[in-house]
């Protein structure tokens, strides 16, 4: 395995100084904007693949899914995955940060606002009805087009397009998921996801969250219970099993340097809690998961 730090793709390396924002046929990047498309990897920008046609299947955080016609795919910073097409894919594939979205008039200001990305409870991949395929299809293209056009004004014109395409995908989700929430409870959900991505030490209690929110222990743990059907200590353990997964399956640290880049003070315990959450050791883990990966790739 490489060192953990090559395989994280910065956005400051991809996009430079233009916009933050890039899109392009899938066929050109086969699926990423990076080279290793078919090696397991990492980056810190958002990413939106849409499939028109083609198939195959991808593993995003170690669930692999079919790559459908008419299909979206959301990666979140810090995910690990890879493509492995089986066909020549169709589509496009659509690369932001979160800077890309503030704008004091934007109607989202967060990537923590869209339920499809850093989702606790959702799939990272959505099926779309015919409808929705050749709306999506026609509001990338238009994206697609500005951007490699490039004429004066073109960042704005994207960025109307693109805040065109979240607000239509959230309407999307709300309307599959049939999910109609209060605003209030809502915001909280967002809140603690984000302070959780952050930071998810087993050191941090739910008190401490619940301190920087400024809400009650109470309301806090109703509320997460309620939308997720999780305790808010069960969303920072899954959180913390994820980011040791990462780096058992994408570096070459030892169990004890992980174990304290996770900030746990004893690799024993460390072990104990890996096992008891996901039912392998750390050392067994990796040894599953990367066979897995040699297989599909």
């Amino acid at each position: 395995m490489k060192d953990n730090s090559t395989k994280i793709h910065k956005a400051e390396d991809l996009f430079g100084l233009e916009s933050n924002f890039k899109i392009y046929p899938f066929t050109d990047g086969t699926g990423c904007p990076i080279s290793d498309v078919r090696e397991t990897h990492l980056h810190d920008f958002h990413v939106v693949h849409f499939v028109s046609s083609g198939r195959g299947c991808c593993v995003i955080d170690f669930e692999t899914y079919d790559i459908l016609p008419g299909s979206l795919y959301f990666v979140s910073p810090g995910q690990l995955h890879f493509w492995n097409p089986e066909s020549e894919i169709e589509g496009f594939v659509m690369v932001f940060t979160g800077e890309f979205l503030k704008l004091p008039e934007a109607p989202v200001n967060s990537v923590f606002e869209l339920e499809f990305f850093n989702s606790v409870v959702n799939s990272p991949m959505f099926m779309l009805s015919s409808d929705q395929k050749i709306e999506l299809y026609g509001i990338m293209k238009n994206l697609y087009n500005e951007f490699s056009a490039r004429k004066p004004g073109y960042v704005t014109v994207l960025r109307s397009y693109f805040h065109i395409l979240m607000v239509n995908l959230q309407r999307m989700f709300a309307d599959r998921l049939q999910r109609p929430g209060a605003r209030a409870e809502n915001r909280i959900v967002r809140e603690f996801k984000k302070l959780v991505a952050a930071d998810h030490s087993l050191k941090l209690r739910v008190q401490d969250y619940a301190e920087m929110m400024n809400v009650s222990v109470s309301r806090l743990s109703a509320v997460i219970k309620e939308v997720t059907c999780m305790t808010p200590g069960q969303i920072v353990r899954n959180e913390l099993v994820v980011s040791a997964k990462r780096m058992l399956a994408n570096s070459d640290l030892n169990i004890s340097e992980i174990c304290y880049e996770l900030k746990f003070d004893d690799p024993s315990y460390f072990g104990k809690f890996f096992k008891r959450e996901t039912g392998f050791s750390p050392s067994v883990f990796r040894e599953h998961v990367k066979g897995k990966y040699r297989q599909l790739a």
